[in-house]
This record gives C-alpha cells, structure tokens and sequence, in this order.
C-alpha cells in the first residue's frame, strides 16, 4: 500500500515528501515489527510536531472561566458537574485541535528530564488569574508533572501523566496513558481525583495519524459522588466519532443525578435527572479556547520547552528536516551524556528537577487526599480503574 492509500475515513491521505518517502517506510516497517513502548524508535521529521509534549499541560487551562467555575458550584453535585463540563472542555485541544487545524496528528518532541513549561491565562476581578506550572519530572519512564491554580477562585489542580504505546493492528498505535489528576477546592475541603482516557492513533499508513479516545475516565469526589465517562471511537453514543457519555451519581446507592452526552470535540448536553431537563453542556465550535500568555523566547531559562526546541522547531517550519534531525539528536546526546555522569554521581532523576517534588503520600496532604480517593474509587470500579506508572504517585510543586 502506498503512502497515498487512504485508509482512514478523515480524509485523503497526506503526501510524504519525496525525500522523506524511504525513511517513511522504514519508520511503518520499524513500528510493524517492533514490540514494547514505542517511546524509544525515532520518528521521522516530517511526522514531528513542533512542539514538546510538555506543552500539552496547557490544555487543562484551555478554558479558564470554567476551571474557575468549578468552585461555584453551590452543592457537591453541581460542583461535580462543573469538573466534569470543565475536564471535557479540555479534550479538544488536548487530542482533537491539531487534526483539525494541520490535517493530521504529529508526533510531539519527547521532553527531556528537568524540562519546563510556564503559561498563565489573566482573568477579570471575578474569575483571577490562572497559573500553570509544569515539569518533566522523569525521563525512564517519562513522566510530566503539572501544576494548574487560580488562587482567586480558589481551584487547584495537580497530578503527573505518562504514556505507554505499543503498536496496534491495522496500522495504528494504542497509548496506554497513567498517573491521574487531584483536583482541589479549599474552600470546601474537597478533592478530586481524575483519572486519563487511553489513545487510539490510526492512519499512520497514510502519513495521516489522527487520534480517538477509548475506555473509561472517573471523577471521584471526596463528597462521595462519582462521574463515569465511557468514550466511543466510532460514534455508539451519538452517531458520530469523539463521542462520549458522562453519568455523575452517588457512590453509594447509586443516585443518578445528572447524565451528559454527546461529541467532545464538538456540541454536547447534560440532563438534570431530577427535573427531567436538558441544557447545552459544553460546545467546542462556540467555545473557543484561550491562547496562554507566555514569557518572550530571550526571557525564557534555558530548558523552557520553547528556548530549548527552538532550533528544532525553526527547521521543521522551514521544512527543513535534515535539518531539524540534526538539532534533535544534538539535544539528544548532550542529555544521555548528562544521564551517564548523573548516573556516575550516584545522583537520581529527582536531583535534576528544579519545579517538582516526589513527595510521601503520607506527609502530604494531596498525597494522602490520593490514597483516600484511590481507595474510594477501588471499591466503587475496581483495582484496574486507575493506571499507575512505576514510580511513586505523586508529584508536587516544589514550595
């Protein structure tokens, strides 16, 4: 089948260049034939986005004024509600915008160790200001911390995410995503704990690589209530792809009081169980994301996800992927030299962060927040509703 073949049904597949069409079929032929996390094979620059997967941390912020509803909410329910119209409302730009606006999903740079990405949204004098904060905080195995926090609305979101792919017949390539997410309202003295749907990228045959979520996300709530989202690749719920059903109920008795379904990528509407009354819940289309403010590429530290790919990044605009090759595998090599005179310093990961810290669960009061909501969630779903990597679960901004 040639690069032209389409076999997805998104659209005509994507020309490779001419010069890049024999490091194209080497790159499927790898994936075919490879087995375990695909983290490590190098991908072809043409297939590169360009940007560092770190940035990806700025989706939880895409829509401020609702991050900074969720504490408006005036009880656990309606809280409850907030979260989850908030947690879909980041979907779109976290798996669906760059298809849309590019054509095709692209491989983003693997952040290196101690890597970091600042961003802050300014709100009004009602909603305050966001704040986002964000670090990679393990290389084996990769592992992203994040911070996100709008002191005036008093919001708090923090957690660690990692990725684990493998390839996946026809064509395509299966992402594993762990860690979670602990959301924190103070005012309340609720947390809680949000768990990563899995990825499906299909089209790779083509040069066409686009992305479906899978399986099951929960939003546990330290009130005692839950939020189930089941994901549908191929439109069960609503006839079309990227659709989803939420149900938020108590953990006990099984209350049901709100439902919402629909496209995240799109429109969809919640329903009040108890009025018998539907509303729009969240529209992609209408409600656009918000670009963060970031610091000027001179004012930015040295591993700033934009200051260090920014030669990589230049190249792969310019379409010059020889070019672009060269200065990834530059940053590349310095830091496995790096990495081998840590190792001889007796020096771990953490010792090469400056934003993070791995924290004791039961010295820390988000930490312990985690084990409470994990326990919770166990005995409401099960032992496999949560995907762990291997290190332990939490990471904190460094006070």
């Amino acid at each position: 089948m040639s690069s032209k073949d389409n076999i997805d049904d998104e659209g005509p597949a994507v020309e490779v260049p001419a010069e890049q069409k024999d490091s194209f079929r080497s790159f499927i032929a790898t994936l075919a034939q490879f087995s375990g996390d695909l983290s490590s094979l190098t991908c072809p620059s043409f297939l590169l986005s360009s940007v560092s997967l770190l940035e990806y941390s700025q989706y939880w912020g895409d829509h401020p004024k609702l991050f900074a509803s969720i504490s408006k909410g005036e009880t656990p329910e309606d809280r409850l509600l907030n979260a989850t119209r908030w947690f879909i409302s980041t979907l779109y730009g976290s798996y669906s915008s760059r298809s849309t606006t590019a054509g095709m999903e692209k491989k983003p740079y693997n952040p290196i160790l101690g890597e970091q990405y600042f961003a802050q949204w300014t709100g009004d004098e009602e909603t305050g200001d966001t704040i986002l904060k964000a670090e990679q905080v393990s290389h084996h195995p990769p592992i992203m911390g994040f911070h996100l926090e709008n002191k005036k609305a008093g919001v708090i979101l923090e957690g660690h995410c990692g990725q684990k792919s493998r390839f996946a017949m026809p064509a395509g390539i299966d992402v594993s995503q762990t860690g979670h997410a602990i959301l924190t309202l103070p005012k309340f003295k609720e947390h809680y704990l949000i768990t990563l749907p899995a990825l499906n990228i299909r089209g790779m045959v083509t040069g066409r690589p686009s992305v479906e979520l899978s399986g099951t996300t929960y939003i546990v709530s330290s009130a005692g209530l839950l939020t189930t989202i089941e994901y549908s690749t191929r439109g069960y719920f609503s006839g079309e792809r990227h659709s989803f059903k939420a149900v938020l109920k108590s953990i006990e008795g099984d209350n049901v009081f709100y439902t919402a379904q629909g496209v995240w990528s799109g429109a969809s509407k919640y329903t009040d169980v108890k009025k018998s009354e539907t509303s729009l819940f969240f529209d992609a289309d209408t409600d656009m994301s918000v670009a963060p403010e970031l610091k000027l590429l001179p004012e930015m530290g040295p591993l700033e996800s934009h200051k260090l790919w920014a030669n990589v990044t230049n190249a792969i605009n310019s379409k010059d992927y020889a070019t672009a090759s060269k200065e990834k595998s530059q940053i590349e090599d310095a830091q496995r030299v790096l990495a081998k005179t840590r190792k001889e310093k007796g020096e771990t990961q953490a010792d090469a962060l400056s934003v993070f810290d791995l924290v004791d669960e039961d010295n820390d009061e988000t930490g312990k927040a985690f084990v409470s909501l994990k326990e919770l969630l166990t005995e409401a779903v099960g032992p496999k509703a949560l995907k762990e990597d291997d290190t332990k679960p939490h990471w904190r901004l460094r006070q």
